[in-house]
This record gives C-alpha cells, sequence and structure tokens, in this order.
C-alpha cells in the first residue's frame, strides 16, 4: 500500500482529531492536560487490548503481535498520570471499530503509530507549558524518544509490504473509522 495515499485520504480526519483537543494551546493548564490524559488512556487501553489479543489470530499473526508489542504505550501513559496523581482511570473506553482483516488492523495502527510521530511535537510543547522536566508527565508523547523516528519509518515499511494494493480501500475506510472514534472519544465529557 501506498503510504502517501494513506496520508492523503485521512489528512482531514487526522486534522479533525488534532482539534478535537487543546493539548497545543499556549494557555494549557494542567487540570485540562491530566483529562486529556485520562481520556487518552481509554482509547490506548481499548487499542492495545484488541491489537495484542482480542483479534482473532487469522488477522493478527506472530509478526504482527511482534510489530505490535515493540510499541505499547499504555505504561507510559499511566507513568504520566501517577506523576499527577491519578491512580484510578477507570475502566471506560471507547468502542474500537471491527478489523475484518490484517490490512483493516493495520489501518487502525496507522492513527496509532502516527499518534506516536505527532506526540514529539506536542511533548515538547507540554513540557515548554507546563513546565515538565525530562519527560516526567510527558512520557507518553516523547514516545520511544530517539527511535520514534526509526520505528515510524519500520511501520510504514510494513504497511507498503503487507497490503496489497486491492486492501488499499479498506485500509483507507479503517484508519478513517479509527481517527473518527478517537476524536468522538477525545471530545466526550469536556471537564
Amino acid at each position: 500500500m501506498d503510504v502517501r495515499r494513506l496520508r492523503l485520504e485521512t489528512q482531514a480526519d487526522h486534522e479533525a482529531v488534532e482539534a478535537s483537543f487543546p493539548l497545543m494551546r499556549m494557555g494549557l493548564g494542567r487540570s485540562e492536560y491530566v483529562f486529556c490524559l485520562q481520556r487518552l488512556h481509554g482509547v490506548v487501553a481499548a487499542w492495545e487490548k484488541a491489537a495484542t489479543g482480542h483479534v482473532g489470530d487469522a488477522i493478527r499473526p506472530e509478526w504482527l503481535r511482534s510489530v505490535v508489542k515493540q510499541r505499547l504505550r499504555r505504561p507510559m501513559l499511566e507513568r504520566d498520570l501517577a506523576h499527577f496523581n491519578v491512580m484510578n482511570v477507570g475502566a471506560g473506553g471507547p468502542v474500537l471499530p471491527e478489523f475484518q482483516s490484517i490490512s483493516s488492523l493495520l489501518g487502525a495502527m496507522y492513527v496509532m503509530e502516527g499518534s506516536t510521530l505527532g506526540g514529539q511535537l506536542i511533548g515538547r510543547h507540554v513540557d515548554r507549558v507546563l513546565g515538565l522536566v525530562d519527560g516526567e508527565g510527558s512520557a507518553y508523547f516523547h514516545g520511544h524518544r530517539e527511535l520514534t523516528g526509526s520505528m515510524w519509518r519500520e511501520f510504514c515499511g510494513v504497511l507498503e509490504a503487507e497490503i496489497p494494493e486491492t486492501d488499499g480501500d479498506a485500509t483507507v475506510a479503517a484508519a478513517k473509522a479509527m481517527f473518527q472514534m478517537f476524536g468522538a472519544w477525545m471530545q466526550g465529557s469536556k471537564p
């Protein structure tokens, strides 16, 4: 699959998700930030649960399990919440789109992996605005730090190698559905 096609066809969806929460505002306050972390936890927990074991083995072969396990970020998010003395984030989370194939699962993963790349910019901004140091309270956004770029390129290689062009429409549809779920969840129950 051509990753450029995926990026172009989901650009508006991506921008809508970014607009759904205030992380890049100069006036971002700690309570708003913590609320965003809590909402993000719902999405990340639901995604990681689905991607690591609650999707049929036919669409989650061993090679994909390995790719997913290298990219888990929920523990980082939980450390960030603990930094702000939030220990109980609840069990609530969004209902994810259904994954019917490896291509649709990878389309959804494109959204989550893209958030890791974009999180680098958010992490620097949040550190500056909230006075956080060394990723304490913002580890989730700093992601895999200096490995983030290479991990993104590796994931793009997986998309290109594993998704046949004939599955392009299904992959784009899955990414769009994931973006829409993500944005709707982040807008829910504003503080």
